[in-house]
């Protein structure tokens, strides 16, 4: 057997009948039973993310990362086929549809509306209000929610065709159109009112819970930099207060300046004082050189109580202007004030030296000094120096203080820098910290905004009603089921050819049976009209004749003594007496004289024939013959070995006892077979059995039943009429496509 395109095509056409009849039977019972196919509606709702390249109000500039776009999508397409809103969606659905209390086409077809009605319990229909959406949502939530074993509850979760979250999650699809920013979703369903309101509803549903998934996870990084922040203040807080109660301990107003400014004060003060001193120290030497050369009654009456008194008074009036000069006040008001007190005290002062002067004049009005001077003029120069060491001596006395004061501060001052340090790298920290934070928590708020932007969607093109139904698919499914029903039945009819284990050829049944095979012939039981079988019959005879015929030229050791031939098979039906009678015919017809022996058959009446017939008694005596003459009374030595040909034909070696003893006077042995059999375990013992007890001859085989066109293989293309497509499509199978007709 050859596997070529032309065999394919055989087997196909030779079981045309079943590769039409049931991809017809499919088709028609797929036909018959989408006869009452319900009719489809889908509508679709295009959305505008701007996941990928909408706008943000986030300030820094980010690369696009298509990663991130792509899980974004793919979050947003998760939360569209999620249980929770696909659930929600059903609830919203139901109390839209229970709310009203006729049917709407625009919301719910009559059949639906009736068909639910007739499902719904009473309990559940004393929840709805007409009219009153929103309470009957909140109402049948809270019904659903009480028990996982009420109505609602199974309504949703079970396999109601609109309500249940499972069918609607069957019937819709999301997907993201190429690389854009938009996302199309589409429902299909037997109402259009209800395909456009599933879609409407979904869309508001998943909208607001991805809304809810996004801002939540923001929510929760602004309430924790908001505590963050509350905490940073609270520290600053302290820190600036532990600040304020050092400085109010202290009486600090600023540190640093403050410093600055009692060093300023304090080096200003000293040279002052410096100067001061050294010009005391001057009028000291002055005045000690203007009492030297007054006279001991002046220098007495100097002493006077008067003068002494009035000298007090002027240091006091001196000290007090010194004091106020030399530390002004930073208020303008208190200078305004130690302006006044200063003007005042120099009205004072001056008052008091007049009187001193007034004293002196009247002591020594008159008087003389030893040198010949007036003492007037030397009074004057002492009353003068006086004054002026009065008023050094107060400012000495003042800046003394001064320094003291001075010291204390520095004393004071010196350690609180490094405590003062100490609190503003606290405070500085505190700060840094908070600002940090608040510069955090404004950047969460601002990805928040922008979340909420975002996930603000725009239905570009928004459910519409299906008016047309979808187009039925019961074409495509009569179509498909005829198609499979050709497939299915092809691939059978090759796993059945495949698989069958009967010989079939003479290739199966050299490898199978372990013979040669001399001849075969052709199944006759079925006419063409297109294949001459008579001429088929006889070419295959005439193949058979010709291997006898070559076998006996090989005969040496008597070449005038009849050819003997015996024709086997181990079971019974196999054709051994029709081949043997077509055979002998032919030799017949040719001018030999040919015997046919064969076994006894009330079953199967012979056919008369051109050569001579004898019949056996296939009992178990055959066992014992030994010589042909045995066989049957009427013949003899003599007689049979007037005939050129003589066959005999062995009863079935699984079934009847055979001659065993006779096979040596065989020339020839022919197992006849059929080829649409298999060649079973018991055969291929009773083969065994044979050759153990004749081994000689070798037998070969004659394939009996054969397809016609397998006779291709012995006799070449079959005689029949061809139109000039046929050949043509058959040397394209062949691929023989230069292939010339004889003329």
């Amino acid at each position: 057997m050859k596997f070529n395109l032309l065999f394919f095509v055989r087997l196909f056409l030779r079981h045309l009948h079943l590769l039409i009849m049931v991809p017809v039977l499919l088709a028609g019972l797929v036909f018959y039973l989408t006869q009452d196919e319900s009719k489809s509606y889908y509508s679709t709702v295009k959305i505008y993310t701007g996941i990928a390249s909408g706008a943000s109000i986030e300030l820094d500039n980010q690369r696009f990362d298509y990663r991130a776009a792509n899980t974004a999508f793919d979050n947003l397409i998760n939360i569209v086929e999620s249980k929770r809103t696909l659930s929600e969606v059903g609830l919203r659905l139901f109390a839209q549809h229970m709310t009203l209390t006729e049917p709407d086409p625009m919301i719910i077809g009559r059949e639906k509306y009736y068909a639910l009605m007739r499902i719904v319990p009473e309990e559940v229909k004393a929840l709805a209000k007409p009219g009153d959406y929103a309470g009957n949502l909140q109402r049948f939530r809270n019904y659903m929610n009480m028990s996982t074993e009420n109505f609602l509850h199974e309504l949703i979760n079970l396999r109601h065709p609109d309500y249940s979250y499972e069918k609607i999650g069957a019937k819709i699809w999301v997907k993201r159109l190429s690389n854009s920013d938009f996302i199309e979703l589409g429902y299909e369903t037997e109402d259009p009112g209800i395909c456009q309101n599933t879609l409407r509803i979904l869309v508001e549903v998943f909208t607001v819970f991805n809304t809810e998934i996004k801002v939540n996870n923001s929510d929760e990084v602004v309430k924790y930099f908001q505590a963050q922040l509350q905490h940073a203040a609270e520290e600053l807080r302290i820190a600036e207060g532990n600040m304020q109660a050092f400085n109010k301990t202290h009486n600090i107003i600023n540190y640093y300046e403050q410093t600055k400014h009692i060093a300023s004060q304090r080096e200003h003060t000293e040279l002052e004082y410096q100067n001061v001193l050294t010009n005391y120290h001057g009028a000291k030497a002055i005045l000690k050189n203007l009492e030297g050369r007054m006279e001991l009654r002046q220098k007495q009456r100097l002493t006077s109580q008067a003068v002494l008194d009035t000298r007090d008074e002027l240091a006091e009036a001196n000290f007090q202007i010194a004091m106020l000069e030399i530390t002004p006040p930073e208020d303008s008001l208190k200078r305004e004030s130690n302006a006044q007190r200063i003007y005042q005290l120099q009205l004072r002062a001056d008052s008091l030296e007049r009187k001193l002067g007034a004293v002196i004049d009247t002591l020594y009005r008159a008087d003389i000094d030893q040198n010949g001077l007036p003492s007037t003029s030397i009074l004057d120069n002492w009353l003068n120096t006086v004054m002026e060491v009065e008023r050094k001596e107060a400012q000495i006395k003042v800046f003394e203080e001064k320094r003291e004061e001075f010291e204390e501060l520095y004393a004071t001052f010196s350690p609180l820098g490094a405590e003062m340090k100490r609190l503003e790298r606290k405070i500085d920290v505190a700060e840094r910290e908070y600002l940090s934070i608040l510069h955090s928590l404004g950047l969460a708020k601002l990805k928040q905004q922008s979340i909420e932007m975002k996930s603000n969607y725009t239905i570009a093109e928004p459910a519409y009603y299906p008016l047309i139904p979808k187009p039925s698919k019961r074409k495509i499914l009569v179509a498909a089921a005829g198609v499979m029903g050709f497939a299915l039945t092809a691939f059978t009819i090759l796993l059945l050819e495949f698989l069958d284990t009967n010989i079939k050829d003479a290739r199966r049944a050299e490898k199978k049976i372990g013979l040669p095979v001399t001849a075969i012939y052709p199944k006759l039981t079925r006419r063409s009209r297109r294949i001459d079988v008579d001429y088929l019959k006889d070419r295959a005879t005439d193949a058979i004749l010709l291997n006898v015929a070559f076998a006996d030229r090989e005969k040496e050791a008597n070449p005038e003594a009849p050819s003997v031939n015996f024709f086997i098979s181990t079971q019974k039906n196999d054709g051994k007496t029709f081949i043997g009678h077509r055979l002998l015919n032919k030799l017949a017809g040719m001018g030999y004289r040919t015997l046919f022996l064969t076994p006894e058959n009330k079953e199967y009446s012979m056919e008369e024939g051109a050569y001579d017939h004898r019949e056996f008694p296939s009992d178990s005596k055959l066992y014992a013959k030994e010589r042909l003459s045995e066989l049957n009374p009427d013949l003899s030595p003599e007689q049979l070995s007037t005939y050129d040909f003589i066959f005999v034909e062995a009863p079935p070696i699984i079934s009847k006892a055979f001659p065993v003893k006779l096979f040596h006077e065989a020339d020839h042995v022919y197992l006849v077979v059929r080829a649409n059999r298999p060649w079973s375990e018991a055969d291929k013992n009773a083969m065994k059995v044979f050759r153990e007890i004749a081994p000689e001859p070798e037998p070969s085989v004659i394939l009996n039943g054969v397809e016609l066109l397998e006779m291709e293989s012995v006799l070449g293309d079959l005689p029949r009429r061809r139109t000039w497509v046929r050949r043509f499509i058959k040397n394209a199978l062949r691929l023989r496509f230069f292939s010339k007709r004889k003329l």
